[in-house]
């Protein structure tokens, strides 16, 4: 009766582990090195007050430091008409745990956490979620990306943006962002858009292989214990028997 009883609670107890795995939390790493960029172009600005967006010829993001989970990341930009446009030759530091840009909290950064999935926070928190993970073609190479969709409304204007980011860097691919003002006789709709033309992001692997991911360290543990607990028992079953 006794060793039917300890059976039982072996059988469970493995049951339990089974099905029951705690639920891990996000991590928060950089997937750049310094010396990688990304060189944006193909800006478009549609309506009212985003005129000069056309005018940009391009803008570069590359990291210069990369120290824990921070990214400096030098801008360099320049109109077509070959003059800088403003904020040119400078650095940020973008912290991509806590979501900040310089100490900052920043919900529009062009840096996330690498190899974050779908329904995986965004910092800063309380703010976005990667809303899907999917394939797209960047400058003929097939990549993993990242999509953030997210609406932001207020008693003066609805917005709607659009960030496509690099899955294995964290580095924003394209962004589309759509602003409707309340105004009269009738709303006005500004949009303004730009995507990568330029990177070494991307390296040699253009094609990568679909992989296993790996288990993560406690759900191995659980897994051993699962078999540890089976091995007990059928040691007692075959006990009972003899």
């Amino acid at each position: 009766m006794v060793k039917s009883k300890f059976l039982t609670a072996l059988l469970s107890a493995a049951l339990l582990a089974a099905f029951v795995l705690p639920v891990l939390a996000v991590t928060y790493n950089p997937g750049v090195e310094t010396g990688q960029y990304v060189k944006y172009g193909n800006f478009v600005g549609v309506g009212q007050g985003v005129e000069a967006f056309n005018d940009y010829d391009w803008l570069k993001l590359q990291v210069t430091d990369v120290s824990g989970k921070d990214v400096t990341l030098l801008s360099t930009s320049q109109f077509k008409n070959g003059t800088a446009i403003e904020g040119n030759d400078t650095t940020s530091v973008w912290n991509i745990e806590t979501g900040t840009q310089d100490s900052v909290p920043s919900t529009q950064g062009p840096i996330i956490a690498a190899n974050l999935n779908q329904g995986d926070t965004i910092p800063p928190p309380n703010t976005y979620v990667v809303n899907s993970t999917e394939s797209r073609t960047y400058l003929g190479v097939s990549r993993t990306v990242n999509i953030l969709s997210a609406s932001l409304s207020t008693s003066d204007y609805n917005a709607t943006l659009t960030y496509v980011y690099d899955k294995a860097s964290g580095m924003l691919l394209e962004s589309t962002t759509q602003t409707v003002t309340q105004a009269d006789p009738q709303p006005v709709v500004t949009t303004i858009s730009y995507s990568v033309i330029e990177t070494n992001i991307f390296g040699s692997t253009t094609n990568p292989s679909p992989s296993i991911p790996e288990l993560p360290l406690i759900a191995v543990g659980v897994a051993f214990v699962v078999i540890l607990i089976g091995v007990v028992a059928m040691l007692v079953l075959t006990k009972k028997r003899k």
